[in-house]
């Protein structure tokens, strides 16, 4: 029996209608889900007339703040701030018109939350850790650039599911090329148990971490694979992650 109850595809609403508005550039527009990061924003899903959409989102590529006023039966749901701005990454921004309406739907999607986009363009694997200068640096030495923290990685699931879909989960580990022991032919549920496994100790380990969201789930996961590594090979080891 998985801990995952999360189902496919992942709707970017809540059934029951609107969680709040948007205000950006003298415009309002409707927000059907939100997710954040430290007030960055991962998911934006918007609904209104299309130039009042497009000033939202215009308003956000900018790196201007916008202002987010959750709907009066959301306000004890919302544990985020109410001005957002823009993640330094790239975003995906799909846009469609709402059939027999003069509105359209507008996503805002960060390119880390898109699974598609992870598998066809994972991230480069980190480099090792550099050996200790022999010697302090003197006046003149070259200086060692700083490591570059990776990306985290933003996995979404629906507002009335606890958890998110198994699939999501591990498509966003098999992006950051960790190593999987769980290929057995005599033991396909080992995938399950690998799934569980990995989701309940990323969350004790704080490795997975849920963000303030509305009308969706969405989930924030290391980019560093070596934290990741080091987790796999405590499970090998200790016998709660099976492989052969």
């Amino acid at each position: 029996m998985t801990c995952f109850d999360g189902t496919l595809p992942v709707r970017p609403f809540h059934p029951d209608g609107f969680v709040g508005t948007l205000s950006a550039d003298g415009q309002e527009v409707k927000v059907a889900a939100l997710a954040c990061d430290e007030g960055r924003v991962v998911v934006l899903s918007l609904v209104g007339f299309d130039t009042s959409v497009g000033a939202a989102l215009a308003t956000l590529w900018s790196n201007t703040e916008v202002t987010f006023a959750p709907g009066i039966s959301w306000q004890d749901e919302w544990r985020g701030p109410d001005r957002l701005t823009r993640l330094s990454t790239g975003y995906k921004q799909p846009t469609a018109r709402l059939e027999g309406t003069r509105e359209v739907h507008g996503l805002a999607l960060v390119k880390t939350a898109h699974l598609t986009e992870g598998i066809l363009n994972p991230v480069d694997l980190p480099e090792p850790e550099r050996e200790p200068e022999p010697a302090p640096a003197q006046p003149g030495d070259p200086i060692r650039p700083p490591r570059k923290a990776p990306l985290p990685r933003y996995l979404l699931g629906n507002w009335e599911e606890a958890t998110p879909h198994r699939h999501s989960f591990l498509g966003h580990l098999y992006a950051l090329h960790l190593v999987f022991l769980h290929r057995h032919a005599a033991h396909p549920e080992w995938v399950d148990a690998w799934a569980d496994a990995l989701w309940q100790h990323g969350l004790a380990r704080n490795l997975i971490v849920p963000l303030p969201a509305l009308g969706m789930r969405a989930w924030k996961l290391s980019g560093e694979l070596f934290h990741w590594s080091e987790l796999v090979s405590a499970g090998v080891r200790a016998g709660w992650l099976p492989w052969r």
